[in-house]
């Protein structure tokens, strides 16, 4: 008899633990979708404030973002253990289904929307609205060579036999678990529209929308300095002057030479002078997470102007900081607009910047395909030399070659938002061309 009692007495301690580790949610129909007023619903901590920034984004915009059937169920949106205001996933509801995943990303101060009708994604948030017995696992989160990172939620759901009996103490069941996976570089992130099942892109998403920076303030960041002052803070520093005269007596070698430029955690500079490839005459062009600028110089005997080798290592810079930059880390951003790629040579220096607006990765060019770009850059700059019948020696007509690479780079190897400048001590001059073809000159004050 003093045993049942105790036993009793026990059972409602064992059950308010057993459900004070479990979730008990509302059903689906409890939920205003047409709520201005965020709750949030979701079984973790959430990032709220960048949940009620794309909600208010998304009402003001719905006309033009809306790609799917259904109202997007914001209180049980989740950002995947993210708290930058840099990603979530809001479950797309029709008539008491889930029927997709609306995915937003931020990159810098834009968001895209992005459909997707993954099964795990659907059958994810479909199970979280339901009123059975929950519990939470453990996030899990894997880092495959710092090039990958997936962040995977998890939770399971309490299946009894008889619904009678629902309680996993006492009677039978299962759990069911789900899971739902965001990794960075995903497929989603890369189509920006509306993604299929498989991954598979089926409609562009556009260029996105202005995103609230500072928390909402709706003011975005002032314009950015234009490319000749960018340009002149760079080259104007001592460092940068400094290696341009080491290289600039390096021309006369039979060798490439270079230096990278960085800047420390304290705001300084650092400067190293780069490797020679082994067994060859070419630099070892490398770039780190605080390089800012790298220049290299090119021997007589070489093409005084940038070769596509230098415009196809310029290019996987800014596509690998722009990647760099999207991904959440404990480390600074890199300062896209202000990145400089600069080449000395004994007819004059050249720099190419960057406008810090998105660019795309130029081909993976075949072997064929690298030779056939040289043969058509050495053919459009032959027509800038003049060879000295009695010499031999090569010189060039600067403003003709300057003209050729330029039509070059615009037929062969365009890159939105390059920029090419002559550089010198007495200022530095923006390089383009007219809409006829002829040289345009644009001198930076």
């Amino acid at each position: 008899m003093k045993k049942n009692l105790i036993f009793r007495l026990f059972m409602p301690m064992i059950l308010f633990t057993l459900f004070h580790s479990c979730i008990h949610d509302e059903t689906l129909i409890t939920s205003n979708p047409n709520s201005k007023e965020y709750i949030n619903k979701s079984l973790w901590k959430e990032d709220e404030k960048y949940i009620k920034n794309v909600m208010k984004i998304y009402q003001d915009n719905e006309p033009e973002i809306k790609k799917s059937n259904g109202t997007p169920y914001w209180n049980y949106a989740t950002t995947i253990d993210r708290f930058n205001e840099s990603f979530l996933m809001v479950p797309v509801v029709e008539n008491g289904k889930v029927v997709s995943v609306l995915q937003v990303p931020r990159h810098q101060d834009k968001v895209y929307f992005i459909y997707t009708s993954s099964d795990d994604d659907i059958s994810f948030f479909q199970n979280l609205f339901s009123s059975k017995l929950k519990k939470i696992m453990d996030t899990k989160m894997s880092d495959e060579a710092s090039k990958l990172t997936c962040t995977t939620k998890v939770y399971s759901v309490w299946y009894p036999d008889n619904e009678s009996n629902p309680d996993p103490s006492s009677g039978s069941g299962h759990w069911g678990t789900y899971h739902v996976t965001n990794c960075t570089f995903s497929q989603a992130e890369a189509c920006l529209g509306v993604v299929g099942p498989n991954g598979e892109c089926l409609e562009g998403g556009g260029g996105g929308y202005n995103y609230p920076i500072g928390g909402g303030s709706n003011n975005n960041p002032p314009d950015p300095p234009n490319p000749c002052d960018k340009l002149k803070t760079q080259t104007s520093n001592i460092t940068f002057k400094n290696s341009i005269t080491s290289l600039e007596g390096k021309t006369n070698d039979s060798y490439e030479s270079g230096y990278r430029i960085g800047t420390n955690s304290d705001g300084t500079l650092q400067n190293q002078l780069l490797q020679n490839k082994p067994g060859t005459q070419q630099v070892d062009l490398k770039a780190f997470s605080n390089t800012i600028t790298l220049m290299h110089s090119h021997y007589d005997g070489l093409y005084p102007m940038f070769s596509p080798g230098d415009i196809i290592f310029f290019n996987q810079w800014i596509v690998w900081a722009q990647n760099w930059n999207s991904v959440p880390k404990n480390m600074p951003k890199i300062p896209l607009n202000n990145l400089t790629f600069t080449l000395v040579t004994s007819n004059g220096n050249y720099s190419f910047s960057f406008d810090g607006t998105s660019t795309t990765p130029l081909p993976n060019y075949t072997e064929q395909e690298l030779v056939d770009l040289d043969n058509k850059y050495i053919q459009m700059l032959d027509n800038a030399k003049t060879i000295a019948n009695v010499s031999g020696s090569v010189s060039y007509n600067m403003e003709k070659l300057e003209k050729q690479f330029l039509k070059f780079m615009g037929d062969k190897m365009n890159m939105s938002g390059l920029k090419l400048f002559r550089t010198a001590n007495g200022g530095n001059t923006e390089l383009s061309l007219n809409t006829n073809g002829t040289l345009k000159q644009t001198n930076c004050p």
